[in-house]
This record gives structure tokens, sequence and C-alpha cells, in this order.
């Protein structure tokens, strides 16, 4: 079997918290000739177009994150306002995507169906089951009889199986509605500040 996936690493905390860590767990479940790229956002010094690039290469995505007072990490976001003027563009358009989440206790199964739903609109295919959700508490029950529905790290090998049938399909011709698009933006990734939106105002 043959492919790439990106990863991309949307946590505070970077290379240094759970989110890296599922990744890890997750490039174990690859099988072999499968190749696998990581970006750790809140660390990225590149340019955009090298991200789009990148982006565009992959057969699939994935998207790790926190969760963060009820939402994804804020370099997720970040990413997610960068890239728009990449929306409905080869870089996501019909690509099957996947969410990776942990979380402390609570929240982030609300928190990946809703990445789920704004990386549809980016244009990408989400195919069944195709986020897993692994909290401190759920791994405190390990084992134990009576909590066999709740995600564990090996139900990431189930997501990535999907997303390999699902980059791996006849070929499909997909349609776009039209777009207002927002310019893309040259040079370094921008880590912080304004983004040129180059849209109209709501006139209030």
């Amino acid at each position: 079997m043959s492919g790439s996936f990106l990863f991309l690493n949307g946590s505070v905390r970077g290379a240094s918290g759970n989110t890296q860590a599922l990744f890890e767990v997750a490039k174990s479940c690859l099988p072999a000739g499968v190749e696998a790229q990581s970006v750790v956002l809140s660390e990225y010094g590149g340019s955009v177009q090298a991200l789009a690039d990148a982006l565009g290469r992959a057969d699939a995505l994935v998207f790790g994150t926190g969760v963060y007072w009820g939402s994804w990490g804020s370099p997720l976001q970040r990413f997610l306002e960068v890239m728009t003027s990449y929306e409905l563009t080869p870089c996501f358009l019909g690509k099957p995507a996947g969410a990776l989440v942990s979380a402390d206790s609570v929240g982030g199964a609300d928190v990946a169906h809703r990445l789920l739903g704004a990386l549809n609109w980016f244009g990408c295919s989400i195919p069944p089951l195709a986020s897993v959700v692994v909290s401190r508490v759920g791994l405190s029950v390990r084992g134990c009889a009576g909590f066999e529905d709740v995600f564990q790290p090996d139900d990431i090998g189930v997501l990535f199986k999907n997303l390999l049938a699902a980059s791996n399909p006849p070929e499909r011709a997909w349609t776009s509605w039209g777009i207002a698009r927002t310019p893309k933006i040259a040079g370094p990734y921008p880590q912080a500040g304004p983004l040129p939106a180059g849209l109209p105002r709501i006139p209030f």
C-alpha cells in the first residue's frame, strides 16, 4: 500500500505536548509504504506557499489539537485563518481528513465534530469514524469492564485505515461552488498580527 499523510499539530504546546505524542502513536499505525510528514504549527517558520505545497502533495490530512476552553488550539485556529485563501483548492478539495484530539476529561468530542465540519467547508472529504478523542480520564479506565466504548489510542488505527481507504478510491471529479476568495499571503507564515482579508465589510 502507498500514500502520504500530512500531520498538522495545532496544539498550544507544540512538539512537547500530548498531541505530538498522539502523532507518534499514529505513525506506528501506518502500514509499510505509507509516508508521514509532520508540521508543528506553533513552531512553523516556513512560507505560506511551502505549507500549501505540502498540503497539496499529501494524500490525506490529519489535524491534531488539545482542548482549550472548549475549542481547538490557537495555532490551529491561526492555520484555518491563514489558509482560508486555499479553501476549495487541491490543497483541500476532496482530500480525506481526520482529527486526533487530546483532552483532560470532557469537550474533546465536541471539538472534533466542529473541526471536521470546518474542514468539510474547506473542501475536505470526511470518511467514516474520522476522529479519535483520547483523554486522561478515558485512559484511566482502560481495560475496565463496562468502559469498552471509551476511546483509546488503539482506535487511531481505525481512523488511519479509513483515511487510507478514502485516499485510494476510483478517480472522482469534485465540484465546487463559487466563493469570494481572500488574497493569498506571500512570504513567511504569519504567526501573529492582522491578516489581509480583502473582502467587503458588513455595512453597519
